[in-house]
Formats: C-alpha cells, sequence, structure tokens
C-alpha cells in the first residue's frame, strides 16, 4: 500500500504532488487544471474539452499533430487527455529513462499550443462527430441526460461536457486563447509525478519548463468548491425524462442525491452500493438479472462532486419489460430501505472495497489518480491507509440509517432513453409515486 507522498509548491506557482514508487521501471506525469463544463458560462459550454483537443494540435518547436504523437511513439509513451465537469487533465507515462522528455512534451503542449485556425476548424467537425457518436450509444448518454434531469439544463453541473452544436461551430481562436490563458497557468496547475524519479530533478525540469504566458488568479468559486461548498438539490417530487430513440433495447438511470467529496457519509454509501449492485454477488445482480433474466446489465454507483453526490442505477433490458424492470428495482430499494443490509453484507462490502483498492494501486496510473485528483478537488489527501481506518469504523448501525435517508421517493430521478412517449411516462408515474 502506497501512503508516502510530498505536496510542493514550486516557484513557478504550480502545485507538484510527488509518490514515490521505486520498484517500477516507470514514471507517470498527469497534470489537471481545474476547469471543465461546470465553470463554463452557457455561451462557453463546451469551450474547456475543445481546448483539451487543441493542445495536441502543434506547438512552436513541435509545428503538429504527428511530430508530436511520433516523438512519443517512439519511446513507447503512453498519453491522452480528457474533460470532465470539474477538471481537464493530460498524462504522459513512460519508462524512467524518458523522464525528461515525459515533462518537456507536455510542459511544451499545454504552455506553447498554437491554435492554428486551419486545425481549428478540422477540429469542430472532429467534436461534433464525437458528440454526435456518444448520443448513438445510449448505454452511455442516459448518463448525461440523468444528471440533466436532476440538476437541471441550465444548471453548469448539468451541462455537457462537450457542449452544444451552436457553440462549438461558433467558437473564435481569440476566444480559446483568452480561456486558455484565464484558466492556464501555474497557480492553477496541478502535477501529479508516480514513480521511480529523483524528486530534485523532477522539480527542477517542471519548474524550468512548464512557463506559461500569463500569470493568474485562481477564481473565487473554484477556491469554494475546493474547500467544500454544499449544493442543496431542492427536490420534493420525482422527476422523469424519456428520450425517445427507435431501439430494441431501453436505457435506463435512476437515482437519488448522494453525498459529495467532504462528506463523510460518501463512505457509507459506497460501502452501501458495493453489496448492493456493483459486483455479480449483489442484490440488484442476482434479483433482477439472475432471477428474473431481466437485463444482462445492471449496476448501481455513488458518484460525487465538490459539493454534491448521486445514489444511481443504471441497467439496459428488452424495451417490452420496461415498466417491469421499474418495479422490481423499486422493490428492492423499498426492501433495503426498510430492512437494511446484514452485518455480513457490510463486511463483504469493506472487503470488496480494500481488495479494489489494492489491486488498483498496483498501477501507478491509478495511484496518480488517487492523490492528484483528491489535492486538486479537495486541497487535502487521504491516504489508502487512513480510508481504510475510516471505512474500517463504519457500522450497521450507521450504514442503514443512511440509507433510509438517501433512498427518498420524493427525491427520485428516472431517465430513459427508448421508443416511449407521454403515455408511458403516465405508466411509470404510477409505479413510483
Amino acid at each position: 500500500m502506497i501512503n508516502n507522498y510530498k505536496i510542493k509548491k514550486l516557484k513557478n506557482g504550480i502545485n507538484l504532488i510527488t509518490v514515490p514508487v521505486l520498484n517500477v521501471d516507470t514514471v507517470n506525469t498527469i497534470v489537471y487544471f481545474p476547469v471543465g463544463s461546470r465553470y463554463e458560462e452557457k455561451n462557453y459550454n463546451g469551450i474547456s474539452h475543445f481546448i483539451e483537443h487543441m493542445m495536441f494540435k502543434g506547438t512552436e518547436r513541435r509545428p503538429n499533430t504527428l511530430l508530436i504523437s511520433t516523438e512519443l511513439d517512439s519511446f513507447g509513451a503512453i498519453y491522452n487527455a480528457y474533460t470532465g465537469k470539474d477538471l481537464t487533465a493530460y498524462f504522459i507515462k513512460s519508462s524512467k529513462d524518458y523522464i525528461e522528455k515525459n515533462i518537456d512534451i507536455l510542459a511544451d503542449m499545454l504552455c506553447n499550443s498554437k491554435f492554428d485556425i486551419n486545425e481549428i476548424n478540422k477540429e469542430r467537425g472532429v467534436i461534433i462527430q464525437e458528440m454526435k457518436r456518444y448520443e448513438d450509444l445510449p448505454e452511455y448518454y442516459v448518463e448525461d441526460v440523468f444528471e440533466q434531469l436532476m440538476f437541471g439544463e441550465n444548471d453548469k453541473l448539468g451541462q455537457l461536457i462537450v457542449g452544444t452544436e451552436e457553440n462549438l461551430k461558433n467558437f473564435t481562436r481569440e476566444q480559446f486563447i483568452n480561456y486558455k490563458n484565464t484558466h492556464y497557468f501555474g497557480e492553477n496547475c496541478f502535477i501529479c509525478v508516480v514513480g521511480n524519479f529523483n524528486e530534485e530533478e523532477v522539480e527542477k525540469m517542471i519548474e524550468d519548463k512548464f512557463v506559461f504566458q500569463l500569470d493568474g488568479k485562481r477564481e473565487e468559486y473554484v477556491e469554494e468548491l475546493r474547500h467544500g461548498k454544499k449544493r442543496n438539490i431542492d427536490q420534493d417530487k420525482p422527476k422523469i425524462k424519456i428520450v425517445y430513440r427507435n431501439i430494441e433495447q431501453a436505457h435506463l438511470k435512476m437515482g437519488f442525491p448522494g453525498f459529495s467529496y467532504f462528506d463523510q457519509e460518501s463512505y457509507l454509501m459506497s460501502l452501501f452500493s458495493a453489496v448492493f449492485g456493483e459486483c455479480m454477488s449483489s442484490r440488484l445482480f442476482i434479483n433482477i438479472r439472475e432471477k428474473e433474466g431481466l437485463c444482462y446489465h445492471i449496476s448501481s454507483s455513488h458518484d460525487r462532486y465538490q459539493d454534491t453526490g448521486i445514489f444511481s442505477i443504471a441497467t439496459g433490458l428488452d424495451k417490452t419489460r420496461l415498466l417491469e424492470a421499474i418495479k422490481l428495482i423499486k422493490k428492492e430499494l423499498i426492501n433495503v430501505r426498510d430492512n437494511g443490509i446484514t452485518e455480513e453484507e457490510l463486511n463483504k462490502a469493506k472487503s470488496i472495497t480494500f481488495g479494489r483498492m489494492d489491486v488498483a494501486l498496483e498501477d501507478t496510473s491509478n495511484v496518480a489518480e488517487f492523490f492528484g485528483r483528491q489535492y486538486l478537488l479537495q486541497d487535502k489527501i487521504i491516504t489508502p491507509e487512513e480510508k481504510k481506518n475510516i471505512i474500517n469504523k463504519i457500522t450497521l448501525k450507521e450504514i442503514n440509517d443512511i440509507i433510509k435517508m438517501v433512498i427518498d421517493f420524493n427525491k427520485f430521478n428516472l431517465a430513459i432513453i427508448g421508443p416511449y412517449n407521454g403515455d408511458d411516462i403516465e405508466k411509470i408515474k404510477e409505479i413510483i409515486n
């Protein structure tokens, strides 16, 4: 179990987290910025994700995508980037022998990208196709529909990460450069380096190479979220949203407001979810899939943001069995709300959680995410050992009390993608009310 780490503020303002793992031959460098769709004004929705794409399109030293990817491939690096609602991240994992190249390429891309107008115009079409591909995958798209339903389409947390087609077609080069310079600067940059490296050498490389064009000051809203600002989800009746698709398999996601990164109750909900729907011996899997044969996939999860969270259930099933599925899932929810889980299930949930943590942290990529995300989003780090100690102290009464609190059908949300209409909504309302 990895518990050693160091946090240091460098001269260029960068927040550096180093986690030595000396029994590997690799180094994983991941760079985070607290910028994503939840920080965007409506007319800027999608710009964080678009900028992420543009970082791979060329710098003065490496003028195009091919030169960047060819150099990375030449030393066997694994590299990519992603944008979420609350962050954007870029990473390179390489042999420890290429750590300088690893850091140099990341710094060059993030500090010196050209934002060539021809590349911008080409990438518009690429991202629009990415959006449409995602919409054509209902098992994934239903997640966005669900969060729009829960938070509201006009709420920043309900906005799509990819943005809107209108915005994607109309963003200007000037908007990209201004937005990038507003959010990509030393104090707003969090770098986590994990693996086999010399700490002093890494610090010097990052100080020398990460030279952003402008200094900046972190937004007050970002700081408020990093220190536990709460969100109140004001809901007193169930909500349903159906997106019509003429498909054979219906996809649905349902759930309730949960807890944030900062809430101790999130540990309780994660344990509950582990035995309720996260494994092949869970209640949902056994009772809905195995006994009833209703679906191929069904699972639960407790997902967290800095100011709120979601406990949800997702499944895909034959379009003719939708109402049956909703009835059976509701029955499982009522049963566990009224009767709780058992001591045996609580012990099983702890074993699942500890085992998964140990397995995940064998991979330095997961170690980098574990430490880097925590510091970026929570301004603190809880080590794996500390997390285990917190979880070990959780009692059966605590977890069953929190289940009763969360499973409140006045705060129930249900998103469905399938061949249904308004008449079906009325039938569903009869079941969930």
